[in-house]
């Protein structure tokens, strides 16, 4: 064999090797917590080649540190992970100056990435973070899909009584009860969801316990914006709330 060949039959042979461990670390994602940092550090070593491989790899922002993945559940689901080590929603980095804006970053990315008829309906977008008891993986990741269309629904017939501030815990979506607020706006802009949920009274010390949905809203008036939910995990009675918010997703988009 010359050396043109075992050059390319490294080349084929590294690039079965990174399928197998991105492989390999998806359908172990549920057991091992790390498995998505392996992924999007993949996915940065792909972008530093110059060259995404077809995948789970969408886009690497180099400036703010994240990555875009399509996630393997539903057909419309992508996640937004910082390509630094951020564990999840209780970690600190979130409200320093220098972390972006992930929120901001993942509203443009579903305006990206989500089908067309989606992304010219912003009352269909929906982005979740699940708390630190809902969650498989110990790396930040924010869930970008579309909102389920029962709990559209129930927010819009609500508007009236969603504010400016944080709501007590009153609108019923699923099997959970979450507060509510509304923030104005075409786009987040500096709006920093994560800081709005320190400002529940005791969620600064507990903040791994709570789960946020971020939903596109057009009010009565036609001005856009967003409602942001809160939940929180708790035990009640023989039931335990997990904090999973990624569950008013519809990663399907098929609700519409």
């Amino acid at each position: 064999m010359n050396t043109r060949y075992r050059i390319l039959a490294f080349i084929l042979g590294g690039v079965v090797l990174l399928i197998c461990v991105i492989g390999y670390a998806y359908f172990r994602a549920e057991s091992n917590p790390n498995a998505l940092w392996v992924i999007v550090q993949s996915c940065v070593s792909q972008a530093q080649a110059g060259h995404l491989m077809p995948g789970s790899c969408i886009a690497v922002d180099q400036h703010d540190r994240v990555a875009i993945l399509r996630s393997i559940e539903g057909r419309e689901q992508f996640l937004l992970v910082p390509t630094i080590r951020v564990t999840g929603i209780e970690d600190a980095y979130v409200l320093k100056p220098a972390a972006p804006n992930y929120w901001a970053l993942a509203w443009t990315a579903a305006l990206r990435y989500l089908p067309a008829d989606v992304s010219k309906d912003r009352t269909r977008i929906g982005l979740a973070i699940n708390s630190e008891y809902g969650r498989s993986q110990n790396q930040l990741h924010i869930h970008i899909s579309c909102i389920k269309r029962s709990t559209a629904d129930i927010l819009r017939g609500a508007q009236g009584q969603i504010g400016s501030t944080w709501s007590a815990p009153a609108i019923v979506l699923g099997e959970h009860t979450y507060r509510a607020m509304r923030i104005s706006g075409l786009t987040l802009g500096v709006v920093n969801p994560f800081a709005l949920a320190e400002k529940i009274p005791g969620a600064s010390q507990h903040m791994g316990s709570h789960t946020l949905v971020l939903v596109g809203a057009a009010w009565d008036d036609a001005r856009p914006g967003f409602y942001l939910l809160d939940d929180v995990a708790h035990q009640e009675d023989d039931t335990f709330d997990r904090g999973h918010g990624e569950a008013l997703l519809d990663e399907d988009c098929s609700s519409h």
